[in-house]
């Protein structure tokens, strides 16, 4: 069977009976008979779009957690119920308390942004907890985790308004747990960001850094320039360009306005991501 990646979760979705959306994200890996899960979504979309689309967890080799925000990882109690003893690869940070304190049309929002559920729920659910803060390697050398990308890139800061709780008090969160995938498909290496909360560009320069790869077949996932200025959103598309991706699908947190701005500054390339939706790994 080709690789493919299979959307479970997604701001959109797909033309089909049944099929739901969330404000969420969740992708299944099929690579030569390794299943790896990344990241749950709210938990919605994992139990009622799984009939649809013929995916079983109970056959999945392993979760891996993109970050501790609850629309990444809602669902982990469910595919742990379909799946006791699950591995799910995780940075310790992603298990902090986390909020978001924004702003918006004159009143301070504040919100419960984290991990639904603490470590000792999840092992006493069956999880078997694997940190990852190094590079790790996973499908034979095909699937890469990885770990946290060093903050290069001027341009691309952690956004203000998120914070995490340590040692019983606040800080501005700067995302160390903020992981990446990359994929290597007969067409070269695909990129899949849960938020890119570390930015997209130090990501994907982290993943040059690591495989030598410099020129990309997909990136996907959700870029996080939703609130990002026009400035940002320029220069982090011209250092995207320069990586020649041959096709995009970034969705999520990316933005309506951006992917708008992706259409035209690659035409021809840009995929529209939604649950249901299934990615040939070429």
């Amino acid at each position: 069977m080709p690789g493919q990646i299979t959307i479970i979760s997604e701001n959109r979705c797909s033309l089909s009976r049944g099929l739901i959306a969330e404000h969420g994200f969740s992708v299944l890996i099929e690579l030569d008979g390794y299943k790896l899960l990344f990241d749950t979504g709210q938990g919605f979309a994992l139990r009622q779009n799984q009939a649809l689309l013929g995916y079983d967890l109970s056959q999945i080799d392993a979760l891996a957690l993109s970050h501790g925000h609850f629309d990444h990882t809602g669902g982990i109690p469910y595919a742990l119920e379909k799946h006791p003893r699950l591995k799910i690869y995780l940075h310790p940070a992603a298990l902090l308390k986390r909020k978001v304190k924004k702003e918006i049309m004159g009143k301070t929002i504040e919100l419960e942004v984290g991990m639904p559920f603490s470590r000792a729920e999840l092992e006493a659910k069956g999880a078997e907890l694997i940190f990852v803060e190094q590079p790790l390697e996973l499908a034979d050398g095909k699937i890469l985790i990885t770990g946290p990308a060093p903050l290069k890139m001027d341009f691309e800061k952690p956004e203000p308004g998120f914070f995490v709780e340590k040692d019983g008090s606040l800080e501005p969160d700067d995302f160390a747990d903020d992981i990446s995938l990359a994929v290597k498909g007969k067409n070269g290496v695909s990129v899949i960001f849960g938020c890119a909360h570390r930015g997209a560009i130090n990501t994907l320069k982290r993943i040059e850094e690591l495989w030598g790869v410099s020129q990309f077949d997909l990136v996907m996932g959700g870029m996080h320039l939703l609130m990002s200025s026009p400035e940002q959103v320029n220069q982090t598309l011209d250092a995207l360009a320069a990586y020649n991706p041959s096709r995009l699908a970034v969705g999520h947190c990316t933005g309506d306005f951006v992917q708008l701005q992706i259409v035209q500054k690659f035409p021809g390339k840009f995929i529209f991501p939604a649950s249901g939706l299934k990615i040939a790994l070429e």
